[in-house]
Order: structure tokens, then C-alpha cells, then sequence
């Protein structure tokens, strides 16, 4: 065996010490395996004396090929966890007389990855119905400002209303002593003033439903009123409850944008 090999053979454990995972190393010449030392996690199976046709389509037989270090990595379909496979090849002057490879298992970063990505779709569709219910909440907060601004608009019909009825109730009040006052003339003019008396009774009684037809027209506007004052009160505090949601989710939404460029960051940090 080459002296840089032997060496090489010599010093697995100390270049399995040197990554940061769990790593199996793996020391061919130009035919064969000639070191092996399995990880402490896995093993490959892979003993000294493999020849190096069983390695066709590996980084380990590219490197020794082509002459020139290679990392691919890989998923779980052929040892059954995701790892990364590197291999250095070992020259002497410019010939290649093996290579030096090592797989080191990937499995959490491949967690770590599909975690990020898992989480980077959630906070998609979590931004996506943010914004469909702030969207929807700001609608909502805009009818209901639409709705009081009509209430108050009814309140003050109600008031030009109710002002109307004064008048009516005002006029129905002289009505009525205009004809007390006629019926008082109609009875002092004895058999002349029976005709106007019938006049006189017809007046008063027209000034006395005007009265009434008048006082049961406030009455209802005062119930409508009530009623119109109670949906401006809850309109508003619902209206400002939905602005406040609407500012909530917009807070929301930055939230999730923050937590969405983490994942990113962190999916990055995966590759």
C-alpha cells in the first residue's frame, strides 16, 4: 500500500473526529477499499477489500476520475436517511492513487429543511386568510360607518318631523278654541245660529283627532328614535371594535412576514 494511503488508513479516526456529524470514512486505491471505519450512527457495510466497480456512479469513483474533490447530497432512498457524501481524492505529484470519502448523515438537517419549508407554506396561507379578514373587516367597519352616518341622518328627519307635529298639535289647539269661541256665538244667536253651531262642533271635533292622530305620531317618532339611537351606539362600538381587529390583523400580518423571512433564512441556511 502507498505510504500516503497507509497514513491516510492511519488517520480515520482523527478525520472522523474533524465533522461536526456523524461520519463513516471511506479510503480507496485505484482498485479497492483499503479503510473503512463505520460512524458511530450507521454503517455502511463497506469492508476492506471492495473493489471499486461497486462504487460506479458514486462521488467516490467521480473524484477518482475526474481528479478533484465533490460533495453531492442525497436523500433517504438508498440507505434510508438523507446524507452528504464528500471525497477528496489522494495524489501523488499529479497522479490520483485513491480517494478519501466520507458520508455523513443529513437526516436532521433534512428535518430541519422540510420543517422550514412546512413552515414557510403555513405562514403563506395564514398571510393569505390575514388578509382576506383584514380585508373583510375593513368592509365591514366602512358599511357600518355608512349605517350610522344614515341613523343620523333619520335622527334629524325625526327632528323635522317632530317640529311638523308641533305645528299640527298648534294649529288643532286654536282650531279647537276657535270652535268653542264659535260655538259660544252660535248659541247666543239662538234659532239663526243652529246651522253654525253643527259647523262649529265639526271644527272642534277635527281639532280634537288632528290632537290625538298628532300625539300618537310623536309617540311613534320617540320609539323610533330610541330605536335609531340604539343601532347608532352599537353600530359604532362595532364599527370601532372592527377597526381595532382591522389594525390587529395588520399587526398580525407583519408578524407573519417576520416569521416567514425566518423560515426562509432558516431553509437557506439548510442547503
Amino acid at each position: 500500500m502507498h505510504q500516503k494511503l497507509q497514513a491516510a488508513v492511519d488517520s480515520m479516526a482523527l478525520f472522523q473526529a474533524t465533522y461536526p456529524s456523524d461520519a463513516c470514512i471511506v479510503i480507496i486505491d485505484e482498485h479497492e477499499v483499503v479503510g473503512y471505519l463505520p460512524a458511530k450512527t450507521f454503517d455502511l457495510k463497506t469492508g476492506v477489500g471492495t473493489k471499486v466497480a461497486n462504487f460506479r456512479g458514486t462521488v467516490t469513483e467521480k473524484a477518482l476520475s475526474q481528479r478533484r474533490f465533490l460533495r453531492e447530497e442525497h436523500g433517504p432512498e438508498l440507505f434510508g436517511f438523507a446524507y452528504i457524501a464528500t471525497a477528496q481524492p489522494i495524489m501523488d505529484g499529479s497522479k490520483t492513487i485513491g480517494v478519501l470519502s466520507a458520508v455523513i448523515s443529513n437526516d436532521q438537517v433534512d428535518q430541519i429543511r422540510k420543517v422550514a419549508s412546512d413552515l414557510s407554506s403555513s405562514v403563506e396561507q395564514m398571510t393569505a386568510t390575514n388578509l382576506e379578514l383584514s380585508g373583510a373587516s375593513s368592509d365591514v367597519a366602512s358599511q357600518l360607518q355608512q349605517l350610522v352616518k344614515f341613523a343620523e341622518n333619520m335622527d334629524i328627519e325625526i327632528n323635522n318631523t317632530n317640529e311638523i307635529v308641533h305645528i299640527v298639535k298648534d294649529i288643532a289647539q286654536k282650531s279647537r278654541i276657535l270652535g268653542l269661541n264659535a260655538s259660544i256665538e252660535a248659541a247666543r244667536s239662538g234659532e239663526y245660529g243652529k246651522g253654525f253651531a253643527v259647523v262649529a262642533s265639526e271644527i272642534q271635533k277635527m281639532a280634537q283627532n288632528s290632537t290625538e292622530s298628532a300625539d300618537e305620531i310623536a309617540r311613534q317618532l320617540q320609539t323610533i328614535r330610541s330605536s335609531v339611537q340604539t343601532v347608532t351606539t352599537t353600530s359604532s362600538q362595532v364599527a370601532t371594535f372592527t377597526e381595532q381587529f382591522s389594525a390587529s390583523m395588520k399587526e398580525l400580518d407583519e408578524a407573519y412576514k417576520n416569521i416567514g423571512t425566518h423560515a426562509s433564512e432558516l431553509l437557506n441556511l439548510s442547503e
